[in-house]
Parts: structure tokens; sequence; C-alpha cells
């Protein structure tokens, strides 16, 4: 079985954010992946694009802003930047206690993606991930093998 990419850290999970807008929530993990190098500032106007043409709200109080096609040139490299908002942010189609920007890449789009699904379908988790003060336990649930967590409960 492949290995999950390791494209997220602890340092890139934001706690405890102030509910905000959709646009500054956008705004916020899309500065978060230009800090990281992930991206070029280009990739955010993308990112707010994306959501004027579809919602990316996924539900269980999660969001997953990502570019628009055009936007890949922007793209360094795969990269993930999470904002915790405990008092969530409207999203129009739900309230996003979790907003997860994604940057990627060629094939690690899809695999990214699919493993990201995997873990937010998981309602209690995703509940526990919104108000959790410990950005690891984000780390750790998003980026684990599907066996790993069934060991660890």
């Amino acid at each position: 079985m492949a290995q999950p990419i390791q494209v997220l850290g602890p340092d890139d999970v934001t706690l405890g954010c102030e509910s905000t807008d959709m646009e500054s929530a956008i705004r916020l993990v899309g500065a978060q992946l230009v800090e990281r190098g992930a991206v070029d500032p280009g990739y955010v106007d993308g990112m707010l694009q994306r959501e004027k043409t579809v919602s990316t709200y996924l539900g269980n109080g999660v969001a997953l802003p990502h570019g628009v096609l055009d936007s890949k040139p922007y793209i360094r490299h795969t990269a993930i930047a999470i904002a915790q908002f405990p008092g969530g942010v409207d999203w129009g189609a739900g309230t996003a206690h979790l907003v997860v920007g994604l940057a990627a890449t060629g094939e690690d789009h899809v695999a990214v993606l699919s493993q990201l699904a995997e873990v937010l379908q998981e309602e209690e988790l995703c509940e526990q991930m919104w108000i959790t003060d410990d950005a690891d336990f984000i780390v750790d649930r998003l980026t684990a093998e599907p066996d790993e967590e069934q060991d660890e409960d």
C-alpha cells in the first residue's frame, strides 16, 4: 500500500481563529500556503474564484478551498494549511469549523483529496477537530492510514 503523502505538519495548523467571513477564511489559509512557499500569491485568487463557481464546503463542518485549473501554474509543491474556527464561518451550504486550504500538483491532487475525504466523512472525528487545542491531534488524524486510526481507538 502506498504511503500517505506527508504535506501537513503542526506548523500548518492555526487553532482558535476568530469567526470571520468566507473570503477572509480563504485568504487566511491561502496566506499560510504562500508563507510556506507552496504557492505564489496568485494561487489565492484562484481559490477565491473557485468558491464563486462551486462551493468547497464538504459537510461535517469542513470546507476545502483550493484553486481553479488556471491557478495550477502558481503551485510550487503540494501542501495543506488548516485554520480552525471553533465558532464557525458561514460557508453558504453550511458552517465551516475547519478550513482546509489545499494546493496539489499532478497526481498528488487525487491522492490528497481521497485521503482527506476518507477521514473527513467521520462526523464525530470532525467535531473533535473543531474544538481541540492540539495541532498534533489534527495532523495525526488527517495523515494517518485508516487502519492506524482504528488501532488507536
